[in-house]
Parts: C-alpha cells; structure tokens; sequence
C-alpha cells in the first residue's frame, strides 16, 4: 500500500474542483492510502470526501512549519502531489523528506521537487479540474464524475434544525456572495427579484447562505424578499451549510465557493458569471445551469477584485434569464 500526501488547495472552489481527480486515483489505485495536507479551515471539507483516508492540518504560528514537518515525517510517505503553485506548499514535503515530491516547477521551487509536471499551456481552454488529473499522473478524460461531498448524520441534523419547518415546500438556497469581491457578485436586488418570482410561481421557502464577511449582501437580499425568508448568514459552519445546501431544490449564487460547495453535495446550481470563464472554473453538476454576461473572447480564468467591466458583464444577466432557468429545473425535478 502507498502512503500518499496532497497539499491541497486553499480556497473552497478550487478544493472541490479536485476531488473528480482524487475519485479517480481511488477507483483505480483503491489501496492508496490518502492524506490531505491543507490549512485547518479546509479540513472539514476533506472529512466529508469518501476518497481521502486522512486530513491533516498545516500548524500556525511562529512554529508552525515545525511542528507540521514533525507530524508528517511519523507517518513515512512513499509521495507527495503538491496541487497549490506556491513554494511553502513545495517546501514542507522537501523538509519531510518525501521520496518523490511531484508538482509544477515555478515561483523558485524546481530544487524542492523531484518530479516536474508541465504548467497549463498558454491558451488551454480546458477546465481546471483536469490540471489536477495531470499532477497525480491520471489521463484527464472528456468528462469529470461530479465531486461527492456526504455530510455526517450530526451535520444533517444541525441543518434540520437551522432551516426549520418549511412545511414541505421545496427550499430555495441563495448565495449572494463571493470571496473575490464585486467583480464575482451579482447584485442583490436581481437575486431578491428572483426569488420573489419563484415564490409566486412555485411556492418555494428562500433561505439565504453567506459568511459573516457576506453578512450585507445576504441581509440586503432577506430584506428586499420579505415573507417567510430565513437568513441563515454567518451561522453555519462549512459541513452545516453542506448539509443544509443538501436539502435545497435548488441554489442562485456567484461564481463562488458556495457554488461548487451545493453543487458538490448533489444540489442542481444556477450560477450567474460575468468575465470569468464558466469552461474552466463552472461547476461541475450534470444539472447546473450557467447564465455568463460577457462573450468568450472577453472572459478570464483570473480577473481583479474588483472590476467596473466585469460588474458590467455580471449586470446584462437578467433576472428574467435567472428565473427561467431556475423555473427550467424547478419543474424537471
């Protein structure tokens, strides 16, 4: 059996974007036995993966890399994946002592890898999700299995809880935030609009999901819908808001974490981009819908915090276009 670390990523999307990569290596390497090395608020995340055997964290603090590099050499791994382009995620399996450390070379780390994988070629359109078969020696294959994400009994419980007694009305998830800033944020007003629309037409309970840093927008949003709303905005840990994104019908969000986060956990998605590139970062859902405002010449894999052009392409999707295709997966399910 193969002990195996992945440093795996930091931001929600872009963990999740993995795990098709993470499925594969265990249907056809089973006995690989799997450790995540992430930061610690991702290690709740890992725990809700079937493919990963074990998460453990990177250590804070003055002696954090100590105390991390300690803690991995106990457990004799035969290889190291490195996901994220930094060097400190290079660096601590070349402390370990790692027989092989493979990742991409770059930012000062050839010296620290073993094994070297080609970046992304210039222009590649593909999704990311396949840079992450590549790192772990995979074929990418033309379609990705969907991440799987199964919140524990205790997380479903608590959500239960949390979203109360909706009466057997179909709940209606709204995530109206986005780490990246403006520039990934469709304004709340068009997501209020929506939802009102949708409790007319299909009788859905909206439940609004955000962290305590998306507090505004989320309020904004309860506000301006009114009614029977539940605000649920800075009260739930990442495996609470899984689970209880796990019994919504449905989800309008951003470009964000929390989109791949429902999609993840089975949840069809409706997700408003603007410049960035839905081919290469969108969900991966078979029955997510994507509504992007800008034409695909124009759209980026990276684009800046905030941008007057890319609110500008987030803004010519229409509520209408959102609720159409909300309705759209409403009425299929």
């Amino acid at each position: 059996m193969q002990r195996l670390l992945i440093c795996g990523t930091n931001w929600l999307g872009d963990s999740i974007m993995s795990m098709p990569a993470l499925q594969a290596l265990k249907r056809v390497a089973p006995a690989t036995h799997l450790t995540l090395l992430v930061k610690p608020a991702m290690l709740p995340l890992w725990e809700m993966h079937a493919a990963v055997d074990a998460a453990v964290p990177i250590y804070r603090g003055r002696d954090g890399t100590r105390l991390t590099v300690a803690a991995l050499r106990r457990q004799g791994y035969d290889r190291a994946v490195i996901f994220p382009n930094s060097l400190r995620s290079a660096l601590l399996p070349f402390l370990v002592r790692i027989p092989q450390r493979i990742g991409v070379p770059g930012h000062w780390r050839r010296l620290l890898l073993t094994d070297g994988v080609a970046p992304r070629p210039a222009g590649d359109r593909s999704h990311q999700a396949g840079e992450y078969f590549a790192l772990l020696g995979l074929e990418v294959p033309p379609t990705f299995a969907p991440p799987a994400l199964t919140p524990s009994d205790t997380a479903q419980a608590d959500a239960a809880h949390a979203l109360g007694d909706a009466a057997g009305r179909p709940l209606l998830g709204i995530l109206p935030g986005a780490a990246r800033g403006g520039s990934k944020r469709w304004p709340p007003e068009h997501f209020a609009s929506v939802a009102r629309a949708l409790v007319a037409s299909h009788g859905v309970r909206p439940v609004v999901f955000g962290t305590e840093s998306e507090r505004a927008a989320c309020d904004a949003v309860a506000a301006a819908v009114g009614g029977e709303v539940r605000n649920l905005a800075g009260q739930t840990s990442l495996v609470v808001l899984a689970a209880a994104l796990a019994r919504c019908r449905l989800a309008l969000t951003n470009d964000s974490g929390g989109m791949h986060l429902a999609s993840a956990v089975g949840t069809p998605v409706v997700a408003v981009f603007g410049l960035t590139d839905p081919e290469l970062t969108g969900p991966l859902g078979a029955h997510d819908r994507i509504l992007c405002g800008a034409e695909a010449e124009a759209r980026s894999r990276d684009i800046p915090r905030e941008s007057p052009a890319a609110e500008a392409a987030l803004r010519r999707v229409t509520p209408q276009q959102v609720q159409a295709a909300a309705e759209a997966i409403l009425d299929a399910s």
